[in-house]
């Protein structure tokens, strides 16, 4: 093989490394990895970086020229914790490492990015330079802070229904060993009920008979004082009434009279239209009997 050969064969060698090299660079700076090689010299400066570059506010010749080193747009709450990584990396033999932190663009804004960096060595374990791929990742820390902070609003939920269901367990706890009986009833015709508390089986009802329906309180009101207890209720609520209360007699499952003692909170809408009564049942039959004997 002649001269001529041998230098055509490595012209076209050249040609196809440039070529490559070419389309390595054109795949590089149209992503939004960024591409640095650097000397292990203090604030690393740069022999070669890719760029795209200039998504961060830069251009390559900033870097290539010295007019800027890497160190440099490092933010200065991160750059200590960087250079101990980096030294730790380089004194144990490592081989490559990654880092976040945060960088100043060209314009001061803050923005997370994402390092890794291989270490080459020489062939006496010489540090040489370092090449490393630098990707933004800001968005991706807002979205990790953002899923962050809504776990940890929904852990403080969770914690707030757990305390909330603790002091309703504790508080139903409380009425149902107690002879006040707690009603919430709708604004309708007999008062149908949304919620009654366990102790309704004193009067030998179960719950299940008042929320399913099968029960309507205004049922259980004794025939000849359920109108006087309709009437008053209505003419306490057109007076814009806030309370209502009232002696009454009932009728328990084994249609057994008892006396009661009532005190209803009058629920309005924020158009003041009247929704719910919140009602406290007390058993009064025994002093009822009390003072009737006294009497």
């Amino acid at each position: 093989m002649g001269f001529n050969q041998l230098a055509e064969s490595d012209e076209l060698i050249l040609d196809e490394a440039l070529e490559r090299q070419r389309i390595l660079e054109t795949v590089i700076n149209n992503s939004p990895i960024m591409a640095f090689l650097w000397t292990p010299d203090e604030d690393w400066p740069a022999k070669y970086v890719s760029e795209n570059v200039t998504q961060l506010g830069y251009s390559a010749e900033d870097f290539l020229t010295g007019r800027i080193m890497y160190a440099d747009i490092v933010h200065s709450e991160d750059i200590d914790r960087v250079r101990k990584e980096l030294t730790r990396c380089c004194e144990t033999g490592q081989e490559s490492f990654v880092q976040r932190y945060r960088v100043l663009t060209g314009k001061g804004k803050v923005r997370w990015v994402e390092e890794k960096t291989f270490i080459h060595r020489d062939e006496n374990g010489n540090v040489k330079s370092f090449q490393g791929i630098v990707r933004d990742i800001t968005q991706e820390i807002k979205n990790e802070k953002a899923l962050r902070d809504a776990l940890e609003s929904q852990k403080a939920l969770m914690e707030k229904q757990k305390v909330l269901l603790e002091r309703q367990k504790a508080l139903e706890t409380v009425i149902n060993n107690s002879p006040t009986v707690v009603f919430l009833w709708k604004a309708e015709k007999y008062w149908p009920t949304v919620y009654v508390s366990e102790n309704v089986r004193q009067f030998g009802y179960a719950p299940e008979d008042f929320i399913s329906g099968r029960v309507l309180y205004g049922k259980i009101i004794h025939p000849e004082d359920l109108l006087l207890v309709e009437l008053e209720l209505e003419e306490n609520c057109e007076e814009g009434g806030k309370e209502f209360n009232r002696q009454y007699r009932i009728l328990t499952q084994s249609s057994e009279v008892r006396w009661v003692d009532e005190k209803t909170f009058i629920q309005r809408n924020e158009e003041g239209e009247i929704t719910h009564f919140q009602g406290i049942i007390e058993d009064i039959t025994q002093q009822v009997k009390r003072s009737d004997a006294r009497g």
